[in-house]
């Protein structure tokens, strides 16, 4: 289960570095978009939890404007805080407003703290940078010795 969810955060991530405001299609030219997304509607649609963040994560991809309500439905009423992330991710990757809307009232009223934590990152990477302010975490070595010899030699 860690290295399905492993696996799904890595994909995620390397999805996200691709520029938000791309134009380029990740169809082929001879591909019809409209029966893509009617089966990728059909998948998030369905019961198997892995089809319906697959089909999230490429109607993301994909920027399709027919699935945002169904989206945004997702994201209100799942279980799955791996779904609901992985809604998120397409709705701020489609860029629709509403959609982009549903997010940040996520970041807030979720209840699950990791999903408002990611929905808070994709804002703010895809959407409006600046928006949320993330707290970088200082990963230098610290020397406890140095820190602690004043407070020793203060002591009684």
């Amino acid at each position: 289960m860690k290295t399905l969810m492993l696996f799904m955060v890595l994909a995620v991530t390397v999805a996200a570095a691709q520029p938000a405001g791309s134009s380029e299609s990740v169809l082929p030219p001879n591909v019809n978009k409209a029966i893509v997304e009617e089966n990728l509607l059909i998948g998030l649609a369905s019961g198997n939890l892995g089809l319906q963040r697959s089909a999230a994560l490429m109607l993301g991809k994909i920027r399709s404007d027919r699935a945002v309500i169904p989206l945004m439905a997702v994201l209100h009423n799942s279980d799955q805080e791996s779904l609901r992330i992985a809604a998120a991710y397409a709705l701020c990757r489609i860029g629709d407003a509403r959609g982009t809307f549903a997010v940040r009232r996520a970041v807030k009223f979720d209840e699950c703290c990791r999903v408002q934590n990611t929905c808070a990152w994709y804002y703010e990477t895809m959407v409006s940078p600046g928006t949320f302010a993330f707290v970088g975490i200082n990963t230098a070595p610290v020397d406890i010795a140095a820190i602690a010899e004043p407070i020793l030699e203060a002591a009684p």
